[in-house]
């Protein structure tokens, strides 16, 4: 059960993490070398625990790939959330949960043959996750618009992409304590180095303007808010995604963000319509997702 806390709490994290620059509607590499170099910077100093260092090029490929995804995926959702609102940005990401968990199943074959041998949970399992999938969408439908939904795309297997990496290295790499924090600081250092090339190529701050535009105080009050925001998240992320069967799962209880987003837009009056029928129906298959992971129905991908 661990692994839903933390799934829950990562999506509690992601509605704030979307929220902040709906508010804010800064510009999103800038935001994107907040997270990375912040949380790298932050971090740094727990590598001096004598933490065993990736031993394997493929590990280190992996976390640096991670890093390219994290880029790309943070600058794509700051844009989003600050051109289409939170709530729509946060829904989009519903499609994540098919996605990866079919991604998944193609790259562990041994572990998919071992699911399907109970043909009747393995069409329980599909029955949920699609009826998941189909609340998501009905919650929503009628507040999308296809420009938000073209645009997130890439995003949706970005996010895909990063889940799966995140297993793969809680898989073959080491414990949770070295992994959280090598996830804290190289990845994350990537992704501020992406979101760097890309504000300079196209903002053209020059040298001392790209440091006075991320030093500004308003830029500096809100990269510490998506810093903490973030660190809060990248925790319960990795924690989760290390225990559940398949990062899919994962994606289901992140896919609590957009009823989070919902609340917190009610809370502060901002106008955020969606199917309150549907949301209820997308809480009972994650409920019924819950019980058949955690249950001894050998679920085991």
């Amino acid at each position: 059960m661990v692994w839903v806390i933390n799934g829950l709490l990562y999506g509690f994290f992601t509605a704030l993490y979307t929220l902040v620059n709906q508010h804010y509607k800064m510009n999103a590499y800038l935001l994107g070398i907040w997270r990375g170099f912040g949380i790298s910077v932050l971090f740094f100093p727990f590598l001096y625990f004598n933490f065993p260092w990736p031993q394997t090029a493929y590990h280190w490929g992996m976390l640096i790939l991670q890093g390219l995804c994290i880029g790309f995926y943070d600058s794509h959702l700051f844009f989003a959330s600050a051109n289409y609102g939170a709530g729509a940005t946060s829904r989009v990401l519903g499609l994540a949960t098919l996605v990866t968990s079919v991604f998944w199943w193609l790259l562990t074959p041994e572990g998919f043959e071992s699911l399907i041998t109970d043909g009747s949970v393995f069409i329980t399992l599909i029955l949920i996750l699609f009826g998941f999938t189909l609340s998501c969408w009905y919650m929503y439908k009628d507040t999308l618009s296809r420009p938000v939904v073209k645009y997130m795309i890439p995003v949706i297997f970005s996010l895909a992409a990063m889940s799966i990496i995140t297993k793969e290295l809680a898989i073959h790499g080491s414990s949770v304590w070295p992994a959280i924090t090598y996830y804290l600081v190289i990845p994350t250092f990537v992704s501020g180095c992406y979101n760097s090339y890309y504000y300079i190529a196209t903002e053209k701050p020059g040298f001392l303007g790209f440091f006075k535009n991320v030093f500004s105080k308003h830029a500096t009050k809100v990269g510490l808010y998506i810093v903490l925001f973030s660190a809060a998240l990248i925790t319960a992320k990795n924690i989760s995604l290390r225990s559940a069967p398949n990062p899919g799962y994962v994606m289901c209880l992140v896919l609590t963000a957009p009823i989070f987003v919902f609340l917190l837009n009610k809370y502060n009056k901002i106008p955020d319509n969606v199917s309150v029928k549907a949301g209820f129906s997308m809480i009972f298959f994650i409920v019924l997702l819950i019980v058949l992971v955690n249950g001894n129905f050998g679920v085991v991908d």
